[in-house]
């Protein structure tokens, strides 16, 4: 069973991710921020992440950047709500490999993460 790690410091959107996914097969774990993301990364091993980008404590720019440090294979979609070009542009410079903007439509959603999980073996392979 693949598992996805869900970063956000909204309650309702870690419950609403987590139950759609968890429903569709995934093992989900969650985090509130970035700075419980990173601990849960490390201790989950995931599949793939999901990080909102406006967290406390470390938001999910930091996460990436710690992140890609150890594991650059691991597929990280952002979601938030910070769609202008510049913050898109930011997320793919910090090497997250998918950007979605809230609100979230759940079947883009789906797609994304079943597209960044089948690519995943092929990177791990080439890193």
């Amino acid at each position: 069973m693949q598992k996805i790690l869900i970063i956000d410091d909204e309650k309702e959107m870690l419950d609403l991710l987590s139950g759609f996914l968890s429903q569709r097969g995934y093992a989900v774990a969650t985090a509130s921020d970035g700075e419980e993301g990173l601990k849960k990364f490390d201790t989950e091993k995931p599949d793939l992440v999901i990080c909102d980008i406006k967290m406390p404590r470390k938001d999910g720019f930091q996460f990436l950047k710690e992140v890609r440090v150890s594991r650059k294979w691991v597929p990280i979609i952002i979601v938030s709500a910070l769609a202008e070009p510049a913050s898109v542009l930011k997320g793919y410079d910090f090497q997250a490999d998918f950007y979605l903007s809230k609100p979230l439509d759940l079947n883009e959603t789906l797609k994304s993460v079943q597209i960044m999980l089948s690519l995943a073996p092929l990177r791990r392979e080439n890193c």
